[in-house]
């Protein structure tokens, strides 16, 4: 399939026709990687890294460092003019409070 090349502001585009958009599966927004080589350009749908699973994220935390960790950020003190006191109590389910 032949295209032609069109400036646009201070860039050149391609339209890509909107048979090899749907087949492709592209739409306004998708992210395309642009290539160089010798004699061609190459345009590639961007490859987003696998999701992780809850479960293979969970299991790399490490129980000892994660309590330490947690004593730490308990034992924090103000530093400058900071203010850690809760300025209004909690309200409690349908009660409202004003401060």
């Amino acid at each position: 399939m032949t295209v032609t090349v069109k400036k646009v502001g201070g860039s050149m585009s391609v339209v890509i026709p909107m048979r090899m958009a749907k087949e492709m599966r592209l739409t306004e927004g998708t992210s395309l990687e642009i290539r160089a080589t010798q004699d061609s350009i190459v345009m590639q749908k961007r490859q987003l890294p696998a999701r992780r699973s809850l479960k293979s994220i969970v299991s790399q935390i490490k129980p000892a460092t994660y309590r330490r960790r947690r004593l730490e950020l308990g034992q924090d003190q103000p530093i400058g003019k900071e203010n850690w006191r809760v300025s209004a109590p909690i309200a409690r389910i349908g009660e409202i409070w004003w401060n």
